[in-house]
């Protein structure tokens, strides 16, 4: 807010509600695994699981405004030098650790776990649009950087706002 960049602070809303996001499904799920009796426990996983779906709607819909606004505007951060390494680095990591994490806990089969899931997915492909946006960067082609990571983020967010909308709808079993 500072420095009065929209492209900093439609980023910021975005990271806003993906921390909410995680820190709301991990506070309820630690209080899911403190219920000894299942149906509460259930009800309550449950409405996380809903809940996390709101919130995949609203980071689909910030998400898409990063786009928007970057495409309409060529509103961007531009990344040089080593950073673009790094920026890299950071992405394929998290992309790595949301595989990880998947595989090593695909045992786990409880609704907040699932939602938890998404929230890394959803993450991890906002990381990889950003690396192709540096990646392109690095061979100086900003426009074409720029809308094709643009259009690349509005369909992810296109895809975050539908698995929300799914999360939403989906009946208890």
């Amino acid at each position: 807010m500072y420095l009065l960049s929209g492209c900093l602070m439609t980023n910021a809303a975005y990271y806003l509600i993906l921390c909410a996001a995680r820190g709301y499904a991990l506070y309820k799920y630690t209080r899911a695994k403190s219920l000894q009796d299942s149906k509460p426990r259930n009800t309550l996983e449950f409405a996380v699981y809903q809940r996390s779906g709101i919130f995949l709607c609203l980071l689909g819909i910030s998400y898409l405004l990063v786009c928007l606004r970057m495409y309409f505007y060529g509103d961007a951060i531009v990344f040089q030098g080593n950073i673009v390494f790094l920026v890299a680095t950071v992405a394929f990591t998290k992309l790595s650790i949301a595989i990880y994490g998947t595989l090593t806990n695909r045992h786990l089969k409880g609704p907040i776990v699932s939602a938890l899931k998404m929230i890394s997915f959803t993450d991890a492909m906002v990381s990889i649009v950003v690396t192709q946006y540096t990646l392109i960067m690095l061979e100086d082609d900003s426009s074409h950087a720029i809308s094709s990571s643009a259009l690349l983020g509005m369909g992810c967010s296109v895809v975050f706002f539908l698995m929300g909308i799914y999360m939403l709808l989906k009946k208890k079993k």
